[in-house]
């Protein structure tokens, strides 16, 4: 049953939708680009700095107009990061380094704009859905909802993950629709594309994919369809190469798995209770009911299909990431667009009783009701931004920097892993682990060696212990009475950190 086709059009003038989404990508875009200058830290700032020193290392090595030090430095600190996924938002911004100069808000331009992509992608699909009306509303929660525009200006992978995510959503459902081989060389090459661009993707892809041909019926002849495999070859293909390539030829690539899977948390009911806190605090916990809802009410077997097909996939996802799932925000960010595609139906509905009103005034009350949340949304995001400005953190790393020497082998305990020291101070280091990391290796079962055997192991050939996070110096007492009655402190800043000389061993 064809919903869009049971009232009359909720926009009577045709000019009336396409002005409706200019707008709404308009305010999409501006508001990603508020507070645009400020450092990376206000949303999960290791990813960003480790993306921001990946993409310097590729702008750098071609360098010939800077300092050869800074040169070797950049280069070596983007080599120091291991492979967890292939570098393309990397790769993108060092490109565009070749025509700005290092800037690091180019890697949130892109982001946002990779974002707003998907949102367009979102639109399409509702359109081949026969739901394009609703999809107005689809798109504005995809572009508005708080936590996706943070996230979605955030140089990490995840936001282009996510934007490919739905091209792949459009271009799988387009293929089911019309069965022609054209559109499934799309449907297999866009789906490939997304779980290259990170491995987990292929979560809700696959369940995605999975739930649109199921739809289709008899398993036969779905298994004997020629263009099933194709999709699914497609699919594979890049990425059977990219970890070929990571795991046997690089060599680097299984350092991904570590730390991964925690079997342990999925038998603790409180597990599950701050899954669901996480995640309804990032999407809205009526607005994720009422998507759950979508599935039951549709009225179209392939739309049903891919719905449940999303939400059980996104089931499995936190099933394997249980402990990233209730650490890691952005774990959720795919989440959004489902929630998104879950609003069609229902939204439908009541567009559709409202259009079927005479006159305007009851959908002109709808439009401003959705353009009330969308300006409150934007109030929220901006008090956010503005909360916050991490601009004086720059002159703080770079001066911490040359206190301690370039040619100073170092290693730190940090609330950063050294990131921001790294990028603004050009200091490599190593890192002394912090309590978060202990207790995932304790999650793990691994038994750490003992306080001296893991100092004496660690600070080989190290000339400076740097500690630059209070909160953690004051969490490991064993290392904070080791360090203070065996080593020189050579500074401590009233701001917060403690150099030791650990070439100046204390006397007994």
């Amino acid at each position: 049953m064809n919903l869009s086709n049971q009232h009359p059009s909720f926009f009577p003038w045709r000019w009336a939708m396409p002005a409706v989404i200019g707008v709404l990508f308009v305010m999409a875009l501006g508001i990603r680009l508020f507070d645009l200058t400020d450092p990376p830290n206000d949303f999960y700032m290791v990813r960003q700095y480790r993306s921001a020193l990946m993409a310097r290392g590729m702008y750098y090595q071609s360098l010939t107009d800077v300092p050869e030090w800074k040169r070797a430095a950049a280069v070596a600190q983007w080599k120091s990061e291991s492979l967890i996924e292939p570098p393309l938002m990397e790769s993108l911004v060092a490109l565009t380094y070749r025509l700005t100069g290092e800037r690091l808000w180019i890697g949130r331009i892109l982001s946002s704009v990779f974002w707003l992509l998907g949102g367009l992608a979102l639109f399409w699909l509702a359109g081949e859905m026969n739901l394009r009306e609703a999809g107005v509303v689809a798109l504005a929660y995809y572009l508005f909802l708080p936590f996706g525009v943070i996230a979605s200006r955030a140089f990490l992978p995840d936001p282009l993950m996510t934007a490919a995510i739905v091209w792949a959503l459009w271009a799988l459902n387009r293929w089911e629709v019309r069965r022609t081989w054209r559109a499934a060389l799309w449907a297999g090459v866009l789906t490939g594309i997304a779980i290259l661009i990170k491995s987990v993707a292929i979560f809700p892809l696959l369940g995605a994919a999975a739930g649109l041909v199921l739809s289709r019926g008899a398993l036969k002849r779905i298994i004997l369809d020629k263009q099933v495999w194709v999709v699914a070859g497609l699919t594979a293909l890049p990425n059977v190469l990219f970890y070929i390539y990571g795991v046997f030829i690089l060599g680097t690539l299984g350092d991904q798995f570590a730390f991964r899977f925690f079997p342990n948390l999925l038998r603790d009911p409180g597990f599950y209770v701050s899954w669901v806190f996480t995640a309804s605090g990032r999407v809205g916990f009526e607005v994720l009911l009422i998507a759950l809802a979508g599935a039951l009410v549709s009225q179209s077997k392939a739309h049903r299909g891919i719905l449940i097909g999303l939400w059980i996939s996104y089931l499995i996802y936190g099933l394997a990431f249980p402990y990233h799932f209730i650490t890691h925000d952005y774990y959720h960010l795919p989440l959004v667009p489902i929630v998104a595609i879950g609003l069609l139906p229902i939204t439908s509905l009541v567009m559709g009783q409202l259009a079927a009103q005479k006159g305007w005034l009851l959908r002109a009350g709808f439009l401003g009701i959705l353009f009330f949340g969308i300006l409150i949304s934007l109030w929220e995001v901006r008090v956010t931004l503005v909360r916050d400005d991490y601009r004086h953190e720059i002159k703080y790393w770079q001066e911490l920097g040359d206190k301690i020497g370039r040619d100073k082998n170092v290693i730190a305990l940090s609330g950063d892993y050294g990131l921001r020291l790294a990028y603004f101070g050009w200091i490599n280091g190593s890192q002394w682990l912090n309590t978060a990391d202990i207790y995932l290796r304790a999650l793990a079962g691994q038994t750490p060696p003992d306080f001296a055997t893991t100092f004496r192991e660690q600070t080989a050939g190290k000339d400076i212990f740097l500690v630059t996070s209070p909160p953690e110096w004051e969490k490991q007492a064993e290392l904070r009475a080791y360090l203070t009655t065996h080593y020189m402190l050579i500074e401590q800043g009233d701001d917060g950190y403690w150099i030791f000389d650990l070439h100046q061993p204390l006397s007994p």
